[in-house]
């Protein structure tokens, strides 16, 4: 398991710009960004958070598994994936190793069009992963040392008024 996302705030604001720009370039119901454990990371359209949360979990095990057949085909992995019913399709692509853009669109989107806006949202969201990256290398509290170092029990007190 690796660890948590940190995004900060500004990264977060073009991560959803590039999403809504997406959204509305291909008529998407809706477009996220999954990790590869399932987390929904960030997400633009209607769609209620839990069901958000259980697809990014479906998707990141279906993701894993096509990749596992990648391997036994002696293909490197497959770096997106598509599922097209009657009504409406989902759009699956690897951003990076860790993260995956989604975009679940109905009939009245072109798919060559889907595919194209996808490949470029992607470049860019790679690029804003990778500033993250690095201004996480930079975080001071990457030391190991604790974020409470030289607060004392009556800072705390004073702060919380006990």
């Amino acid at each position: 398991m690796e660890e948590n996302f940190i995004i900060y705030n500004e990264e977060f604001v073009l991560i959803k710009d590039i999403l809504d720009v997406l959204k509305e370039n291909t008529k998407a119901e809706i477009v996220f960004i999954s990790d590869s454990e399932g987390h929904c990371i960030a997400s633009t359209g209607d769609m209620e958070d839990s069901y958000l949360n259980s697809i990014s979990s479906l998707i990141a095990g279906s993701m894993a598994a096509v990749n596992c057949i990648a391997e036994m085909l002696d293909i490197e992995k497959f770096p997106s994936i598509l599922s097209e019913s009657e009504n409406k399709s989902l759009h699956v692509s690897s951003i990076n190793e860790r993260t995956m853009l989604i975009v679940i669109f109905n009939n009245t989107s072109n798919l060559g069009l889907v595919r194209f806006r996808v490949k470029t949202a992607a470049k860019k969201l790679e690029d804003v992963f990778v500033t993250i990256k690095e201004k996480l290398k930079l975080d001071v509290f990457k030391d190991d040392g604790s974020p409470f170092e030289g607060v004392s029990d009556e800072d705390i007190d004073e702060i919380f008024g006990d």
